[in-house]
């Protein structure tokens, strides 16, 4: 009689886990290669064959946190009729992240790389700008079913309540996260009431 266990991750999940862990508790350029393949337990030549590069593999680690927050936004939003409450929603999951507040990894990572240089930084700060975008889009999305209509204002709105997440999830990573972020929370519900 034979035992199933558990399906060992491969190399690629393995070096996508690890430097998820290793970039966002310590920064990207602080964490060498080196490194990850030793936690990670994998070959140099398989970084290589997965990624082909740090930079690639920076790239596919915050595509990876993309995708984490959208779902975690859609989640936690599903239930939700009113627009207001899930723009809203961004800052509550700030609020209920666990270390790393959603959308911390894109702040830092902005820091780290402020003048890319290289293909691979520009491809960097390309993930970056993706889910900030994402962001501004689905905010600006929320204020038209709220009944905002003028493009300049929804434009103007949008990026103060983006603002204001922005210094929700930076304060989050330095202060207190309960206090900072419903200080935030609070700004963009006074925000907000002037389209309500």
């Amino acid at each position: 009689m034979s035992s199933q266990g558990a399906v060992k991750a491969s190399p690629r999940e393995r070096l996508l886990s690890t430097a998820t862990e290793l970039f966002t508790t310590q920064g990207i350029r602080a964490v060498g290669i080196d490194r990850i393949l030793k936690d990670s337990r994998v070959a140099k030549a398989s970084l290589y064959n997965s990624y082909g590069s740090k930079d690639a593999l920076v790239v596919a680690y915050l595509e990876h946190m993309h995708t984490a927050d959208e779902e975690a936004w859609s989640k936690r939003t599903a239930p939700m009729d009113r627009p207001r409450d899930r723009i809203l929603a961004f800052f509550d999951l700030v609020l209920a992240s666990g270390s790393i507040p959603m959308g911390s990894p894109f702040i830092a990572a902005a820091l780290e790389f402020p003048e890319p240089t290289t293909a691979g930084e520009r491809a960097i700060r390309a993930a970056v700008d993706t889910h900030r975008q994402w962001v501004l889009d689905t905010i600006t999305e929320q204020l038209r079913l709220m009944g905002l209509q003028d493009p300049d204002n929804i434009e103007e709105m949008a990026l103060r309540l983006v603002v204001l997440l922005d210094g929700a999830v930076t304060a989050a990573r330095m202060l207190d996260r309960v206090s900072s972020t419903m200080t935030a929370r609070a700004m963009a519900e006074m925000t907000l009431r002037l389209v309500d």
